[in-house]
């Protein structure tokens, strides 16, 4: 070994131990911080029956026990919330005279409206996402829906009003898909801006009372209360998290949230807390915790979620945990130095280590969970098992074909009744099938793990691979001409783009993205068969739409309007005019429909077809898919194997796993169950099994080696389907998807005497006429 190898041998020796040490520091923290959670949360419930009302306290401890009901898993804590929402009938205030509904501030039943008898609603929409019941929402609906039906707009007169509420509106929109709950949602909060928002320190005033110079602190200042700005950042970050991507006003809530955490941590203490009067520390001095936790937990869900990306945030997140954890905490587990309840700083108020609060444990719960899952976000056993399996599905594919020799190097199989095709179809199966799985986990941004080093040696070789599959000079040029199957494998190599349209599209020189346009455009000299290829087309087009491109709008909109005949209702679709009874719903049909119409949404195409209106209704389809899905996999991790095109394996999950990635999931279906379910299969299906050859490809088979499951038109490179089922991987690992504890799926819950959601049909009653 010469001196220069023995160097660098040494370098790597010493950057793996000094990450090794850091892993195990963070390890140990985590669980630190999880054994701070539950001592906290039992102390809090131990000594707190939670039969009490419904009000604005008492709902804001619950929001912060359901945070940790989803990350720990523990039933104790989400039976305690639900003894809470029986004992008050799922109801904030109970009148149901609505001629006398107020909101104005009122602790009585008739003061419905106020938003303090609001919050409770959060729990229970997350009550009902876990265990589907009309009860469990239906006085909240109720409520809201009234309220908004209403002329007014000045509901949210206080801050604190708007973390009891803003939330509600998106969870119940998501629940519903009722887009008045955002409309209203922002029109509401821009009233609240005008009465009590300062732009230029970028901080609320509790209410109008407190506007400066009307109302000024001790030394003369601006008088920012700390759990007024901690309510509306903490409820901030809840809206953000349910908010759809799309929404016309989210750049709005975006830029509150961000110019918000800028000014918050601006103000902090050097010793991590906020002070109650935030800009005068003078005015009522000492250690503060309802507002630090509010804020702690608001800057660390920004820093988990993308948006908080510089190390000041972090700084400022940390210190405010470490004030949490030693200062607020107590030995017996009580969480001290809270506010009592008000709406000010008082200046000569007594908080001491014996203030605690129910609003300020679930305060103080909310940024614990939130730091757990910053501190584990490399250390998920789940995650790291997927990332191994899809690296080593992919790195033999991309590797060789970034190089050229992929046709060289790849091991083909076929099935054994082949139908006697040019082979090489194989390729453009193996990398088309292969992006479209791949491409949201490409997409993330890069970072130092190991994982992250993965994901751009795959997103190197991807961009490479891209190049080169359009490349006439290329030995990886693939077969996009002379054969009708091209049009099958284009469009998985179209929605790949789509899927990861900033990561893998934008990044291609112009040559080849001319290449790609040319190639693509081509292809309507097939004329696809009147079944699911329709939607290859429409895919095509599609991308070729929100590129810019000529596209054909013919038949993006011909294959609606098929797909549209052929859905049989309870979120199946026929393939064509006769039902089958396979898995092409899941294949083709949920993922590619809904994509089609997506990109012609982002291309805003006008035509006769109203895409949004389609769009929404697709979505709830594959949300019921979804739900039929999950039902199907047993309590082992297995599921029924039926039909044709069997060997592509998981991808018979996709229209599951993509309701994950876009963060839709339907009520009943939770994170945690979610991953723990489609995790259960994977090991099934790939541990200890003969899946890959001795090139590292793919074998034809379901669960191993079994050649003779093959249709006509299977070749190995068909099974790079499979891929379809990672798609959650383009969720970071800091996301509740990963970071919500393993929970029992639907059909576990059954056959184990558990409680487990109703099904019921699905019927549409949406009809939609041409634009014109």
């Amino acid at each position: 070994m010469n001196f220069n190898t023995f160097i660098n041998c040494s370098l790597v020796g010493l950057a793996l131990t000094s990450s090794v040490a850091a892993f195990s520091a963070t390890t140990k923290q985590s669980k630190e911080v999880r054994a701070i959670i539950d001592k906290v949360n039992t102390y809090w419930q131990s000594n707190n029956a939670p039969e009490v009302r419904a009000f604005w306290d008492n709902a804001a401890y619950h929001t912060g026990n359901m945070e940790a009901y989803f990350l720990t898993g523990n039933d104790a804590y989400r039976e305690y919330s639900e003894k809470w929402a029986e004992h008050n009938q799922w109801k904030g205030a109970k009148s149901n005279d609505r001629a006398n509904w107020k909101y104005s501030y009122g602790e009585s039943d008739d003061y419905v409206l106020f938003g303090d008898w609001q919050i409770c609603f959060q729990t229970y929409a997350d009550l009902y996402n876990i265990l589907p019941d009309d009860k469990r929402i239906r006085r909240a609906r109720e409520v809201m829906e009234y309220e908004m039906s209403t002329p007014k707009h000045d509901y949210w007169w206080w801050a604190d009003g708007l973390y009891m509420v803003m939330p509600v509106m998106t969870k119940l929109h998501k629940i519903t898909g009722n887009k008045q709950y955002l409309d209203k949602l922002y029109e509401y909060i821009t009233y609240s801006d005008s009465i009590m928002f300062d732009p230029e320190e970028n901080l609320y005033y509790r209410d109008g009372k407190y506007v400066y110079p009307k109302h000024k602190s001790a030394n003369g200042k601006k008088d920012f209360w700390a759990r007024g700005d901690g309510w509306v950042l903490a409820g901030l970050a809840k809206v953000l998290k349910d908010l759809p991507a799309e929404y016309e006003h989210r750049k709005f809530f975006e830029d509150r949230y961000r110019n918000m955490a800028d000014a918050v941590v601006n103000s902090q203490r050097p010793e991590g807390y906020w002070s109650r009067s935030m800009l005068d520390e003078e005015h009522a001095p000492g250690y503060e915790t309802s507002g630090t936790a509010f804020f702690t937990y608001g800057l660390l869900w920004g820093i988990n979620n993308g948006y908080l990306n510089d190390p000041k945030y972090l700084d400022a997140a940390q210190k405010g945990w470490n004030y949490l954890k030693n200062v607020a905490l107590q030995k017996d587990g009580r969480v001290g130095y809270v506010q009592p309840i008000g709406e000010k700083a008082i200046p000569g108020q007594v908080v001491d280590s014996k203030s605690t609060a129910n609003f300020g444990v679930g305060a103080f719960l909310l940024a614990a969970c939130e730091y757990v899952r910053f501190l584990e976000k490399e250390s998920n056993e789940d995650r790291a098992y997927w990332v191994d399996l899809l690296y080593k599905m992919a790195a033999p594919v991309l590797s060789n074909m970034a190089e050229g020799n992929l046709q060289k190097n790849m091991i083909v199989e076929v099935s054994p009744n082949w139908d006697g095709r040019n082979k090489g179809v194989t390729y453009m199966e193996t990398f088309g099938r292969l992006m479209a799985g791949i491409a949201p986990w490409l997409s993330l941004p890069d970072d130092e793990t190991d994982e992250g080093m993965k994901r751009k040696q795959l997103r190197d070789w991807a961009l490479k691979s891209y190049r080169n599959a359009v490349d006439p000079e290329s030995p990886d040029y693939l077969l996009w001409r002379g054969h009708g199957q091209a049009l099958v494998d284009a469009a998985y190599i179209a929605e790949s783009f789509l899927r990861g349209y900033d990561a893998l599209w934008e990044p291609l020189d112009d040559t080849t993205k001319s290449r790609y346009i040319e190639e693509f455009s081509q292809l309507r000299r097939v004329d696809p068969p009147y079944t699911n290829w329709l939607l290859f087309s429409s895919t095509i087009e599609g991308l070729l739409a929100k590129a810019g491109a000529q596209y054909d709008e013919y038949r993006v909109n011909s294959a609606i309007r098929k797909v549209e005949e052929w859905y049989t209702g309870d979120g199946w679709y026929a393939d064509g005019p006769e039902f089958a009874f396979d898995y092409y719903s899941s294949y083709v049909f949920h993922p590619m429909y809904l994509e089609t119409l997506q990109a012609l949404k982002d291309s805003k195409a006008y035509t006769r077809i109203h895409y949004s209106n389609y769009y929404n209704r697709a979505l709830r389809r594959a949300q019921k898919y979804s739900i039929v899905l999950e039902r199907l996999i047993s309590p082992e991790g297995t599921f029924p194997v039926f039909g044709r095109s069997i060997p592509y394996r998981m991808a018979t999950m996709q229209p599951l796993a993509l309701m994950a990635w876009y963060e839709k999931l339907p009520a009943g279906l939770t994170n945690g169950q979610v991953r723990s379910a489609l995790t259960a299969v994977m090991h099934r299906m790939f541990d200890d099994k003969e899946n890959f050859n001795e090139g590292g490809f793919l074998t034809i088979g379901f669960a191993g080696r079994q050649p003779n499951i093959a249709d006509w038109y299977t070749n190995n490179g068909s099974l790079y389907m499979t891929s379809l089922s990672f798609l959650p991987l383009g969720l970071p690992a800091t996301h509740p998807f990963w970071t919500d504890a393993q929970q029992p799926w639907t059909s576990q819950k059954a056959w184990s005497g558990q409680p487990f959601p109703k099904d019921h049909h699905w019927g549409e009653t949406e009809k939609f006429k041409d634009l014109f």
